[in-house]
């Protein structure tokens, strides 16, 4: 494959090779005040055009193989496709197929590089003629540019450049391919200035317009004349990129899939133009700002939520949004790189002559690189912050599973802006008596609303307060025991039909031939026991066992404590229910969650000892964290 094709060749930059060439060509041209002759090609229907005989033809030119050949032409020749209706019920099999007698067929992976290598040889006629335009004086002629079908040819002059588009034309009618006239253009500079002119004109008499020194012309998705119209270029970028944006944050997608839409359908837009834009630091900065202040708008994001925990991924806690700065800064980077170690004649003149006609100045020894954050130095910031970085280190603490801690960010389906406040409370920033005097520092006194008892943190609101405690924490409580209860009914076939946890009321006794199970029930015992009345207790009289289930919604600081604390306070219990019940063991399995949805490491086994598939374990998150809201949104009600 020639070098000037850029599609379908590997280990190229695709578009942007082609456009930081074309930059360097355009500003040398303009700041040195030299002569070029340029003429931009469209192909009529590029794709559907290409004539079967050439394809087949162009196999044999390059020499391949001929058991491929075969099998190409023979793939051809069934070549269908099919017009359907919209609305219409029609299978595939009563469907009209249609043949496709031209052009390549697509949809096929293969389909795009053999249209480059049917043009190809194109590009080997138009190196061979010797003319186009130089950097300098001995370099590497460049008499075009080509990604797939987008066609730029380059000239010192106007006589090459009719030579160059005579070649290109006579190329074109021998593969039976037309120019789409309505979309081609010429443009002349002599002494780095545009130049008026008639146009060219082809061999069937047709004329290519030439372009004034006012407009502009598209080319791979960049509009330009003798360069590129930043300001302008930029404007419009930003009003498609902000306008995608709001389209996403108004969806009604889940804030998980918001993120991922971000990513992927609005970041591009800006991302396309990092390495050929100039973007300073400043301006970087500003849209990300933006986006965060339109993320705050649709209540996505808290105001005051750890800024660095945005950026980071959500498998480590974050909430995975890309960050406009650091995408900036890292293609730039990454294209100086490649430019710098790629060793082709055209890419060495370009870096010889770039001393700042392009955004990489590939000419600079002494270039400031830009500074990159990386993940590790996001989560070192967030860690480093002392009310934000509370959550991180609970997260990333020994006996905490970060997988499965992640699971309601990973999988979750909240909404964005439940997503945003849960994590406003992880990161403490809700406006609660205490943050109010130690942070805002406006004078409130730190009395908690309800209990009346000092300390007003948020800590203090989701797992501390007396006056809560046989409610809102309970009814949390509550919503994780039913969903372990229900999977235990369901698998012992004590209940038939399954419901959402929060709809599901448990008896308090469900027995059938081989299984007994109880809801918060105490246990009669022969002597005095304090702790006798566990969440769940079930009775396996096929496997002769007994298993006391107990629930808990600690503090993240407390969740191994609680576990062990659970372990140890229905020992007596234990050994009661081995004489009473004529059982061989029992087991005590603790299911702990903590009020931020962290799952300790050990919550595998204690699934695995009662049977459960470990999917529960984002069910029972999700259903914890939503209540923790619930409880943060009611008490803030309240009056102060």
């Amino acid at each position: 494959m020639s070098v000037s094709q850029n599609g379908c060749r590997s280990g190229t930059r695709g578009t942007k090779d082609l456009l930081i060439i074309d930059m360097t060509i355009s500003q040398q041209v303009r700041c040195n005040r030299k002569s070029l002759a340029t003429c931009w090609i469209d192909y009529k229907k590029a794709y559907d055009s290409v004539p079967h005989t050439w394809l087949l033809k162009v196999l044999e030119l390059y020499k391949i193989d001929t058991t491929l050949c075969t099998f190409l032409k023979s793939c051809m020749g069934q070549w269908r496709t099919a017009l359907r209706y919209p609305g219409c019920r029609q299978t595939a099999i009563h469907d009209v197929l249609i043949k496709i007698e031209r052009g390549i067929f697509q949809g096929d992976s293969l389909s795009p590089l053999w249209f480059c290598l049917a043009l190809n040889p194109l590009s080997t006629l138009l190196e061979g003629s010797g003319l186009g335009y130089r950097l300098q004086k001995d370099d590497q002629v460049i008499s075009h540019l080509l990604y797939m079908d987008d066609l730029k040819l380059l000239a010192s002059n106007k006589l090459q450049l009719t030579k160059l588009l005579k070649v290109t034309e006579n190329f074109s009618n021998s593969i039976k391919m037309e120019f789409g006239v309505d979309k081609c253009a010429v443009m002349y500079v002599k002494k780095g200035v545009i130049v008026e002119s008639e146009g060219i004109e082809l061999l069937d008499s047709t004329k290519l317009r030439s372009l004034s020194a006012t407009e502009t012309y598209k080319y791979l998705g960049i509009s330009q004349s003798l360069g590129i119209p930043e300001s302008n270029m930029k404007q419009t970028l930003q009003e498609r990129f902000f306008g995608r944006l709001k389209k996403v944050l108004k969806s009604l997608l889940s804030g998980g899939n918001k993120v991922r839409a971000c990513n992927g359908w609005v970041m591009p837009v800006l991302m396309y133009s990092f390495g050929i834009l100039r973007w300073t630091q400043t301006e970087l900065d500003a849209l990300d700002r933006k986006v965060r202040t339109l993320l705050t708008a649709s209540r996505m994001h808290h105001p005051r939520s750890s800024v660095m925990r945005l950026y980071i991924p959500r498998k480590l806690g974050g909430r995975g949004l890309l960050n406009i700065k650091t995408l900036h800064n890292r293609e730039v980077c990454n294209l100086r790189e490649y430019f710098l170690h790629t060793d082709v004649g055209v890419h060495r003149n370009v870096v010889a002559v770039d001393t700042g006609f392009t955004p990489l100045a590939l000419a600079k020894e002494n270039w400031r690189r830009p500074v990159v954050l990386g993940v590790n130095d996001r989560r070192e910031v967030w860690k480093g912050k002392e009310l934000h970085g509370r959550f991180y280190r609970a997260l990333n603490g020994s006996d905490v599973d970060l997988k499965a801690s992640t699971t309601w960010l990973r999988h979750g389906d909240l909404f964005g802006e439940t997503e945003g406040f849960v994590c406003a409370i992880m990161d403490e920033v809700i406006m609660t008596n205490n943050y109010r005097k130690y942070i805002l520092k406006d004078g409130t006194v730190d009395i908690c609303r309800a209990c009346h008892r000092p300390g007003e943190s948020i800590r203090h609101i989701i797992s501390g307060c007396s006056r809560l405690a046989n409610g809102e924490y309970l009814h949390r409580h509550n919503q994780v025991a039913r969903i372990v209860h229900q999977q235990l009914a369901l698998k012992y076939h004590l209940v038939n039909l399954e419901v959402p946890y929060y709809r599901y009321v448990p008896d308090p006794v469900l027995e059938n031939g081989r299984a007994t199970l109880y809801w918060d029930r105490s246990i009669i015992t022969d002597r005095t026991i304090v702790a006798n009345k566990p969440d769940i207790v079930l009775i396996d009289r096929l496997e002769r066992r007994a298993m006391i289930v107990d629930i808990a919604v600690p503090h993240d600081e407390n969740l191994v404590k609680v576990e062990k604390e659970k372990q140890i306070k229905y020992l007596d219990l234990s050994h009661e229910i081995v004489d009473m019940w004529n059982v061989d063991s029992v087991i005590i399995v603790p299911i702990v969650v903590s009020a931020h949805g962290l799952i300790a490491k050990s919550l595998d086994q204690h699934l695995k000892r009662l049977t459960l598939d470990g999917w529960i374990k984002g069910l029972m998150q999700k259903a914890v964290l939503l209540d923790t809201a619930r409880i943060v949104r009611r008490f803030l009600s309240l009056e102060s």
